[in-house]
């Protein structure tokens, strides 16, 4: 009968070992996609120092592809889309960095502030577009007016 006493202790090291063969390819894997998130997030950086704001985009969409709950890719992309002019999705994607940030205050306050930058850009937007509409139906204004009393007998 040892050799019954002998199987649970078997078994028990089979899974242990199972366990850390699989925790240490997880590892790896993580390794490597986080590799190439960083490869890709440092090209989306040179892409932006060059002026391709759709091309940096294209990248961080990627490297979101490999990580997507990555706060800093989500808080750069959001970035990108306030200055290409996607407030609303510059506020969803710090949004979203924020619900994945833990206790980095720094990138939580980063992610503020962009917020902020694009509901003010967005209210600024909604402000001259506002003017322009006014602008214009004044404008129109004048012409119909102007042209009432260039003609006299022509009634509207």
């Amino acid at each position: 009968m040892p050799t019954l006493n002998f199987l649970p202790g078997l078994i028990l090291a089979c899974c242990a070992a199972t366990s850390l063969c699989a925790v240490a390819a997880e590892r790896g894997s993580a390794s490597r996609s986080n590799t190439a998130s960083t490869t890709l997030i440092e090209t989306a950086s040179q892409q932006y120092a060059d002026g391709q704001l759709d091309q940096a985009a294209a990248t961080l969409e990627r490297a979101l592809q490999i990580q997507p709950n990555n706060p800093a890719t989500l808080h750069y992309l959001g970035v990108l889309r306030l200055q290409q002019g996607q407030y609303e999705q510059a506020q969803t994607l710090a949004a979203r960095s924020n619900l994945r940030v833990g206790r980095n205050v720094q990138l939580r306050n980063r992610n503020f502030q962009l917020i902020q930058a694009a509901q003010k850009a967005e209210a600024a937007d909604a402000t001259a577009n506002a003017e322009k509409d006014r602008a214009t139906v004044q404008s129109l204004a004048r012409r119909l007016s102007d042209g009432v009393h260039a003609r006299p007998g022509l009634a509207y």
